[in-house]
């Protein structure tokens, strides 16, 4: 159906607008604005009710005089582009990403020398009626497509007091309007268990200072010109395509439907990708560029052009930088995309600079101030927006806490600050635009979702930090096996019950390969698994071996200038005597009989080593295909310190001979896997660092371990 301007009475509007009596907009084409960013079906089926006859034009005159004397002042502010009376003013803040004619669209909000005054009834509101007090019902509206504004959220300790707000009159789409600043009710809230939820409605251009100071990027660079210079149109449709098939699964951040795909359509039209923001897009084309060899039409291209994949990111971090003051979903979205940005091979040996966890930080705050945190279910916003909502909140979520673990750093996300219920088949629905929620539009996934394992599995790393890592746990348990013995057991269980939870096709060992080029399981979410049983039994190491006195420390600043001094302040032992170390004494700090627990301990924590060296070794072409979580290097380097633990406490020969054949296995595999894999470099460099200097020279080491090291070198 070809687009209808809708700019006289003669162009009725459609039922969903003529029901609820709010202008219909459909210059950008059907479905119009609202029933496009609510996800309700555009249709014409009902005639229009007939118009009462106006008696004559000096009772009109009449009329109008009531209704300028009677309107509320908020109207002024509504804009011209209506055709009917309303009584619903919440829709003039338009629909981000809609296509308005510019000769008729009017911004949502007049300028302050524009407002009318001495009760004169203003041209953009003739006939607009305001109602006064709660409206009965709330209509959804979304909270992130709004032209022009963007939606922060009202805390519970905010300078304006959710249940000061709970009291305000909003109308049937929950907004109480003001001038450029406005009150939004999220809707379903308050009830028993839930707190009142609103947001402030802020207009963009309230922070144009405040992006030009944060603005890294020239004048003119990162427009959408510019962009689709570097990836044209049927470039960036099978670019959507690939990231969907590849990354979406592990990371599911963009809705499928306002991309207007379907089961049987994974390439979206170029009217999806023009309304996508800016930042989004690039991000999304340069996590699929990995990908492009997979597809007939992308790897003839990169064969003879270079990819664009640098600047694309760099275009995605310029304008995060600025929009973060008016954030919507799609700075969110692309800020988690740019932390799993592909490295290149030189970086990949290098670890993460303080700006990543930074950035996570930036990224957890970001949600926070949009109310991702807070249970959306049953707001008055799109079905899709609440799915995205959700699994945007998981996916922070489970940045949150890997990375906390794999990096030792407290985490920014605690339990008692979030409500979010665990993920569900309904968050990864996706329907056609237009369809209702009940209608055959509406599809189910076939297969499951990894994300969702990998959400399972990201609580139980935030109960393993909890309960081995965090700096006081770190300080009672680092003397105490027996106690850190029976807390690691429940862990033990939960990943146990978290493997059995796998669909059959996901578990190991499954070593056979499927022919489309992908593994029958998510390799990456396999080897967090194995890592978090590592960190188990890397907690549950630290106790078994004493740590030595640590040296005396001497400020040479404060030293005394009289030599005399000296003789007072010391008594009659020799001051430098520190420097005659004994090596590292009482190996081991627990029993370790044929049955104890301790010897169970080793056994085990040596199978858990030599399980991840088996895994990484048989990692094929396959396996390296498919998307990897950028922090997993990080796991990579934690297998070769753990590796180097169990070499270094090793409690006797026996031992230290295993825990050498594990350290040089685990090299080998690092030297081979990371030349077609580079994500395995930063855990190759830490090896070899260790192995350049010498274990002997790097670490103190018990004389049974160095005979074994000496032996092997012979």
């Amino acid at each position: 159906m070809s687009a209808r301007p809708y700019r006289s009475k003669r162009h009725r509007p459609c039922d969903q607008c003529r029901e609820r009596k709010l202008g219909c907009q459909t210059d950008g084409g059907l479905p119009c604005v609202r029933c496009r960013s609510a996800d309700l079906p555009c249709t014409f089926e009902h005639p229009p009710p007939k118009r009462p006859r106006r008696e004559s034009s000096g009772h009109m005159g009449d009329h109008s005089g009531s209704v300028a004397s009677s309107i509320d002042p908020e109207s002024s502010f509504l804009p011209p582009s209506w055709e009917e009376p309303s009584n619903h003013p919440a829709s003039h803040l338009p629909s981000r990403g809609a296509s308005v004619n510019p000769a008729v669209h009017q911004p949502a909000f007049a300028p302050l020398e524009d407002v009318p005054t001495n009760g004169a009834v203003s041209p953009a509101v003739s006939g607009h009626l305001v109602t006064v007090g709660r409206s009965p019902t709330q209509f959804v509206q979304s909270l992130d497509q709004l032209e022009g504004f963007s939606a922060h959220l009202f805390g519970a300790s905010a300078e304006s007091d959710p249940w000061l707000l709970r009291h305000c009159s909003f109308d049937d789409a929950g907004v109480k309007c003001f001038y450029k600043v406005h009150f939004r009710n999220a809707g379903g809230v308050p009830t028993a268990d839930k707190i009142p939820v609103h947001f402030v409605l802020a207009a963009d251009d309230l922070a144009t200072s405040a992006k030009q100071e944060t603005s890294c990027r020239f004048s003119g660079d990162a427009t959408r010109e510019e962009l689709n210079r570097l990836v044209p149109h049927d470039y960036g449709q099978r670019l959507v395509s690939l990231f969907i098939k590849y990354v979406w699964p592990a990371l599911p951040l963009i809705s499928r439907s306002q991309m207007g795909l379907t089961p049987s359509c994974s390439i979206p039209e170029p009217w999806a990708l023009e309304r996508t923001p800016v930042h989004l897009l690039a991000a999304v084309y340069a996590s699929a560029l990995p990908f492009a060899a997979h597809d007939d039409y992308l790897c003839v291209l990169q064969t003879y052009n270079a990819p664009p994949a640098d600047r694309l990111w760099r275009m995605a971090y310029e304008l995060i930088s600025e929009e973060i003051h008016t954030p919507h979903l799609a700075v969110l979205q692309t800020a988690l995309l740019y932390l799993h940005r592909p490295l290149d091979e030189a970086r990949a040996s290098i670890a993460d600079t303080p700006f990543v966890w930074s950035f996570v930080g930036t990224i957890v705050g970001l949600a926070e101030s949009l109310g991702l945190h807070i249970e959306c279910r049953m707001w008055g916003i799109p079905a899709w927006e609440k799915r995205l909502r959700r699994r945007l909140w998981w996916a922070i979520y489970a940045e949150d806490k890997w990375r906390s673990l794999l990096m030792g750093r407290p985490p920014y996300i605690h339990r008692d600050e979030w409500d979010v219920s665990e993920l569900d088949g309904a968050d990864f629905l996706y329907h056609t635009r237009g369809a209702s929620s009940s209608s055959s539009g509406v599809h189910q996934p076939q297969d499951p979702v990894p994300f969702r394992y990998l959400v399972d599995l990201s609580g139980i790393a935030e109960q393993i930090y909890e309960s081995f890592y965090t700096l006081r746990k770190s300080q009672y348990l680092s003397e105490r096996f027996r106690v850190s013995h029976d807390t690691g057991r429940p862990l033990l269980e939960k990943l146990n019950d978290w493997y059995s939870s796998l669909p059959e096709s996901f578990r190991l060992p499954n070593w056979s390969k499927s022919v489309s080029g992908l593994a029958p399981y998510p390799t990456s979410i396999h080897f967090a698994y194995l890592i978090l049983v590592l960190f188990v039994y890397r907690a549950l190491l630290r106790p078994m071996a004493r740590s030595s006195s640590p040296p005396l420390i001497f400020d040479l600043d404060e030293i005394p200038t009289n030599p005399s001094a000296l003789d007072t302040a010391v008594d009659d032992s020799p001051v430098l005597d520190f420097l005659n170390m004994p090596e590292i004494e009482s190996f081991p700090a627990v029993e370790l009989s044929d049955h104890s627990t301790g010897e169970t301990t080793l056994n085990s924590a040596e199978r858990c080593a030599s399980i991840v060296i088996s895994f990484t070794r048989r990692l094929t072409s396959s396996d390296f295909t498919g998307f990897w979580y950028s922090w997993s290097r990080i796991g990579f380097a934690t297998v070769s310190n753990f590796a180097l633990l169990l070499l270094v406490q090793a409690p006797n020969a026996e031992r230290a001979a295993k825990g050498k054949q594990l350290v040089d296995s685990w090299l080998r595999v690092l030297r081979c896997q990371s030349q077609s894999f580079p994500m395995m470099k930063l855990g190759l460099t830490r090896l070899d660092a260790v192995h350049w200097v010498g274990l002997g020279q790097t670490f103190v080491l018990p004389q049974h371990v160095q005979e074994v090291i000496q032996s092997s070198g012979n």
